[in-house]
C-alpha cells in the first residue's frame, strides 16, 4: 500500500490529503480553493519544483518534513554514470573542509533506487547567472559587494589547498537575505601543496576557464583566480571577456593575447582600480595575478570611498 502523502495548504493551512494524486499536478485546495502542486516523494524528500538542469542532473526545491525545511536536492539523471555519484560525494566532502558561513551548506548525500543525490541549503534568490540572463542583476556596488563577499570563502579553500575548478555565476547563489555564497563543489580538489594537482577530467565551463587549465588540464588556486576575473568582467559589463563559443584552440589562443576590451573601455563610470584589477586576474600567465587578499582590500576600499555608489 502507497504512504500516505498529506501536506499543509500554505493559504489555509488545511491538512490536504494528496495520496492519489499524481506528481507535480496543479489541484486546488478543497478548504480555500487556492491552486495547490502535488510533491513526489524522494526518499524523505518532498519534491515540489524543478529549480535548475544540468547535464546529467535536476535540482528540485524540496521539503524535509521531519525538520519542517526546505532544502535543495539535487538528483542525477537516471542515465547517469558512477562518475556523478563520485562527484555528488566529492561535493560533501569538500564542503565538510570548509567552514566559511560563504559557502552553500550539504545537508546529505546518498543514492535512492539507484540515483544519486545531494541535498543542500535552499538559495531563495537563486543564482547570478540567472539574474544576468534576464537582465535582473543590480548596480556595479552591489555586484562587486557580492565577489568581495565570496572572496573570503576562497581565502580558507587556499589555505586548505582546495580549489574550486568551477567558478563562475551560476554558482554564486543567494539566499533570501540576498548574502552571497558559493556553490557546487563537485569537481573541487584537495591538491598537494605547491601542485597544480591531477588533470581536471570536467570542463564544464570554457567560458569561464583558466588557460592553463585548457592547455594542460591542471591548474591550482590561480585558476580560480582567472575564473573570478571572468565571473566579475561578466556581471558588470553583461559581456564574457573572451567570447561565448570557439574551440579549445581558439578559445587558449583568446587569453593568451588578452583579446579582450578593459571593463573601463566599456563602463568610463566605473573607478579605474575596479577595471585594472579585473585585467590583472585575467592575466594570461597565473603567476602575475594578484592574489586573494589584494583584489579583497583593493574592492572593499572602492566600496568604502563610495565611488561608485556616487555614478549609479
Amino acid at each position: 500500500m502507497a504512504e500516505a502523502l498529506k501536506i499543509n495548504c500554505r493559504h489555509c493551512h488545511a491538512r490536504v490529503d494528496l495520496s492519489d494524486c499524481t506528481p507535480f499536478e496543479k489541484v486546488a485546495c478543497p478548504g480555500c480553493g487556492v491552486t495547490l502542486t502535488v510533491p513526489m516523494r524522494f526518499e524523505r524528500y518532498l519534491l515540489e519544483k524543478v529549480c535548475g538542469k544540468g547535464g546529467d542532473s535536476v535540482v528540485y526545491r524540496a521539503l524535509e518534513p521531519e525538520l519542517a525545511r526546505r532544502v535543495a536536492v539535487k538528483i542525477a539523471s537516471e542515465d547517469s554514470d558512477s562518475e556523478t555519484a563520485q562527484r555528488f560525494i566529492n561535493s560533501a566532502r569538500i564542503s565538510g573542509h570548509l567552514t566559511h558561513p560563504g559557502v552553500v551548506p550539504v545537508y546529505n548525500c546518498g543514492t535512492f533506487e539507484g540515483r544519486s543525490f545531494l541535498v543542500l541549503r535552499y538559495m531563495e534568490h537563486g543564482d547570478l547567472e540567472h539574474l544576468l540572463k534576464k537582465g535582473g542583476l543590480p548596480g556595479a556596488a552591489k555586484i562587486i559587494a557580492w565577489i568581495a563577499a565570496v572572496i573570503p570563502v576562497l581565502i580558507e579553500a587556499r589555505n586548505k589547498n582546495i580549489v574550486h575548478h568551477d567558478i563562475k555565476p551560476a554558482n554564486i547563489m543567494l539566499s533570501a537575505d540576498d548574502e552571497p555564497k558559493l556553490g557546487d563543489w563537485d569537481i573541487a580538489e584537495i591538491q598537494e601543496k605547491d601542485s597544480q594537482g591531477a588533470p581536471c577530467a570536467m570542463w564544464a565551463s570554457p567560458i569561464y576557464a583558466s588557460p592553463e587549465r585548457i592547455f594542460s588540464g591542471c591548474e591550482d588556486y590561480k585558476g580560480d583566480i582567472f575564473s573570478l576575473g571572468v565571473t566579475l568582467y561578466e556581471l558588470l559589463s553583461g559581456i564574457a571577456p573572451f567570447g561565448l563559443h570557439g574551440n579549445e584552440d581558439t578559445i587558449y589562443e583568446r587569453r593568451k593575447d588578452m583579446a579582450f576590451q578593459p571593463l573601463s573601455a566599456l563602463l568610463p563610470e566605473l573607478p579605474p582600480a575596479v577595471s585594472l584589477a579585473v585585467t590583472a586576474m585575467l592575466d594570461f600567465y597565473p603567476e602575475n595575478r594578484p592574489d586573494y587578499e589584494e583584489i579583497l582590500a583593493l574592492l572593499n576600499g572602492v566600496l568604502d570611498s563610495g565611488a561608485i555608489f556616487e555614478k549609479e
